[in-house]
């Protein structure tokens, strides 16, 4: 067991409860959960340059993969924090289901890692975890990585997600975009 330091252990610990409180058992499953991670853990080293848990991610053939994410879920259900279950759904596949038995304590978190918290359940919440997968495929992370190696976090800045200058940029690409189809209109 690699040992992680108690801070990060208890903000990766909180983060798992804050997806799990956040998110119903229909939008929250064992993929999910790990692209969310990847995301808080990914955009906030793109930022900040530290990621929140302290873990590191291995790619996987559904995307990342955080190294200490089964032994943190297994904790928690031994602390009575989370309850995992299995079932089968309607295709016949397996999903794994994530019941947060006690709230998260957001007091771990400093005020820019609740807002990302926030913004990833906002963002990815309704998002069907295939949608989710093949983003996080297309992404540097990820696709410059070898089958099973570690993924390098200085390759986040690839991940546009809240970057507000790549927002920024996206914008005023669109008002180029819209301002030259109009302009063809009224020739």
């Amino acid at each position: 067991m690699k040992v992680m330091e108690k801070k990060h252990r208890e903000k990766y610990k909180n983060a798992v409860l804050y997806f799990a409180n956040n998110l119903n058992l229909y939008q929250l499953g064992s993929t999910k959960l790990a692209k969310l991670l990847y995301y808080l853990d990914f955009i906030s080293y793109r930022d900040r340059k530290c990621s929140v848990t302290g873990t590191f991610y291995y790619k996987q053939n559904f995307g990342p993969l955080a190294k200490d994410l089964v032994e943190i879920v297994g904790e928690l259900v031994e602390e009575n924090k989370l309850e995992v279950k299995t079932r089968e759904i309607p295709d016949g596949r397996e999903t794994t289901d994530y019941n947060a038995l006690k709230s998260s304590n957001e007091s771990v978190f400093d005020q820019y890692e609740t807002m990302l918290l926030r913004k990833l359940v906002n963002k990815y919440g309704d998002w069907k975890t295939e949608q989710i997968v093949a983003k996080s495929h297309l992404e540097a992370p990820w696709a410059k990585t070898e089958g099973g190696g570690q993924i390098d976090f200085k390759l986040s800045f690839d991940i546009d997600d809240f970057d507000v200058g790549a927002e920024e940029e996206y914008k005023r690409e669109d008002e180029e975009t819209i301002m030259a189809i109009e302009s063809q209109f009224t020739k």
